[in-house]
């Protein structure tokens, strides 16, 4: 019940943003085929935004101009397109099916060529307006890392590579990319040091896991990223000072004395600062998946006298009691190994096999390496200050890849409390009309390549078809892209602009691309199909267009069922 009333408000909230950008595509794709309807002496007798019975229309000459009641799509209607009709003798000069072959492939096309040419004053309205897009300061690393093992370090603020200023990550990645198994130089700022640093590194071949690229491999430098991790918290000790000001594992501290806090290591940072206060003030909240929780305020007195007791190296971090949560659980999943074997929310693994654990990486790679007969990998983790012993077995299971497709591996059924936060954005926006011009035709080629790749590797099963969205996934990325702000929202209006230019492309019978396949024939042999065939290629199409609307729809309700609406 509660997930349907999630779905139902956000549903709700969604409608407009939806409305706005659905109703508008579906506008400039109509449009495109009345005007050059028109233009070639075509009688347009309906112009529609919506399907099914209409709420209102204005007659204006030859069209009737009208909004109909089911917003999912919109129709040109023209006199003359109807094959079985009669046309008098008088009439077929402004009836569609008599015009020149080359008159109707041009208003057929039209009709997602605005869609793809609509995109780019779409994308110029981004550029001028500007938008915020992740800055060129480096996350956490992993201190295992090849990033790390190179020099770089968290929180370093790169200021150029190979001697190119730059100002956004996207200019550093491009950089990596352009540069595989050749050592490049990086000038960085970074806190604690006097002037600059300079960090030399050799970008290397890894896999490609971007479904939008056909590049099977990309140069990039292990470990380097500009995601932080959130400041959720573990606590070591249930006596710790601030375990008894009431403060729990799993807490995202939000807020210290008023200093915000965006992620762990500037709660380090901020703690590392304090010194004279008597009382400390957290605002948090606690972490439950797929909920969202109440913020509350925790104050711990006495600080000073806690302070006294500071060991000579012990950071405040450590001396309050806080940990980095990465080794506790964030979840132990119902019905698997961990889950039966009695892992809980909250547990924090100390080793496996009684080998100490260091990083979650270890606990993956000896999952990883399990085999099918080999012993219980045995457990040892603290719950609340106790250390427990468990042996758990792991199962083969479907695990989904970043392309959405199922690979089966070993798995016990846990997740860390390892949260990533964005890092600090940088706000992104062009000089000058000429070079907004240039980034909206540069961005609109770019993203009709990446979503033409996408279709590729959907139908080369390259990539999960659970990708496929439909109407309810367009509603809910219309409302969160016009919560973030103009320009992300446009931004989203110009891609699903893009896709609906390369979907009416397809050689599907009552879709665009499958009128332009018949007149291309028509045009080749000097004569249209018969009507026998067109039947017969419309049916096969209108059950491949259903097949499609109901895959989508399927994953669009999928994804609600699994989401923390």
């Amino acid at each position: 019940m509660d997930i349907l009333l999630n779905w139902l408000q956000s549903g709700l909230s969604a409608i407009g943003p939806f409305l706005i950008l659905l109703g508008l595509l579906i506008f400039v794709h109509e449009l495109g085929h009345f005007l050059v309807a028109k233009w070639c002496g075509v009688r347009v007798e309906v112009f529609s935004l919506g399907f099914g019975k209409k709420i209102l229309k204005h007659k204006k000459g030859d069209t009737t101009y009208c909004i109909s009641a089911v917003p999912l799509g919109g129709y040109v209607k023209m006199y003359g397109d109807d094959p079985t009709a009669e046309v008098p003798p008088e009439e077929q000069n402004r009836a569609f099916l008599y015009k020149p072959v080359s008159q109707r492939i041009a208003i057929v096309l039209a009709g997602p060529l605005m869609n793809f040419l609509f995109a780019i004053p779409l994308f110029v309205a981004v550029g001028i307006n500007g938008e915020k897009v992740p800055g060129p300061d480096i996350g956490d690393l992993d201190t295992d890392s090849a990033a790390y093992a190179a020099g770089f370090r968290s929180g370093d603020k790169i200021l150029s590579v190979e001697g190119q200023d730059v100002t956004y990550w996207q200019q550093v990645d491009e950089k990596i990319k352009l540069s595989p198994e050749r050592e490049i130089e990086f000038r960085i700022l970074r806190a604690g040091t006097d002037g600059e640093v300079f960090v030399k590194a050799t970008p290397v071949w890894v896999p490609n896991d971007n479904i939008l690229s056909l590049d099977n491999q990309v140069a990039q430098i292990p470990g380097l990223t500009t995601a932080g991790r959130a400041s959720i918290v573990g606590l070591r000790d249930k006596d710790s000072p601030a375990a008894l000001a009431g403060l729990k594992t799993l807490d995202i501290i939000s807020s210290v004395n008023g200093q915000t806090v965006n992620g762990f290591r500037e709660l380090e940072s901020i703690f590392a600062g304090l010194s004279s206060e008597d009382q400390l003030t957290f605002k948090v909240r606690s972490y439950v998946p797929e909920k969202k929780t109440e913020e509350r305020t925790v104050v711990l007195n006495n600080f000073q006298q806690a302070l006294a007791s500071r060991g000579p190296e012990q950071s405040l971090t450590d001396l309050l009691g806080f940990e980095r949560p990465d080794l506790y659980l964030l979840k132990v999943k119902e019905d698997t190994p961990a889950f039966k074997a009695g892992l809980k929310d909250g547990d924090k693994i100390l080793a496996l096999d009684g080998e100490p654990v260091q990083q979650w990486k270890d606990v993956l790679q000896t999952v990883k390496a399990y085999k099918a007969d080999d012993k219980s990998i045995h457990f040892t983790v603290i719950r609340q200050g106790t250390s427990v012993e468990l042996d758990i077995t792991p199962e083969m299971t479907g695990v989904m890849n970043r392309r959405q497709q199922e690979e089966q591996r070993f798995t016990v059924g846990i997740i860390p409390a390892i949260l990533e936060t964005p890092g600090e954005p940088v706000m992104f926006r062009v000089s000058g009309p000429i070079e907004a011009m240039k980034f909206g035709f540069d961005k609109t080629i770019f993203w009709t390549k990446a979503i033409a790749v996408s279709f590729l590797r959907i139908v080369t099963a390259q990539v999960s078809h659970k990708n496929i969205g439909g109407v309810i996934t367009i509603g809910r990325v219309a409302s969160q892209s016009f919560e973030v702000g103009i320009s992300a929202f446009l931004r989203m209006m110009a891609i699903i602009s893009i896709n609906l230019f390369l979907i009416n492309l397809l050689p599907v019978p009552i879709l665009d691309g499958g009128h332009l396949v018949f007149f291309s024939i028509e045009a080749l042999r000097g004569a249209p199909l018969s009507m026998r065939k067109m039947e017969i290629a419309q049916q096969v199409g209108l059950i491949l267009l259903i097949s499609l609307m109901v895959l989508s729809l399927f994953n669009d309700i999928t994804s609600i069922v699994a989401s923390p609406w």
